[in-house]
């Protein structure tokens, strides 16, 4: 019974919070996917550069170095991710 009593609507403070933190969030997400699609874009135009400016034999090398530089930065962010936390 005591549950019916507390059934009282929110005030409205309370739903323009909420509102402006889901609005926050939605944000948040759209320039996550953004970001995610801008950065697939890049890694790939790079390695198209790579083929136009190099000769194709020095190719793979130029590759290795890009790859190892994008994975040494991914790790750098993700442990300034895990130590944060």
């Amino acid at each position: 019974m005591s549950e019916t009593l507390d059934m009282r609507p929110e005030p409205k403070a309370e739903k323009v919070s909420d509102l402006r933190e889901n609005f926050k969030k939605g944000i948040f997400f759209i320039s996550m996917l953004l970001l995610l699609v801008a950065t697939f874009q890049l890694y790939f135009s790079i390695e198209q550069v790579i083929e136009i400016w190099f000769e194709y034999q020095y190719i793979p090398i130029f590759r290795a170095v890009y790859n190892f530089l994008v994975l040494i930065a991914s790790l750098y962010i993700i442990r300034l991710y895990i130590v944060r936390r």
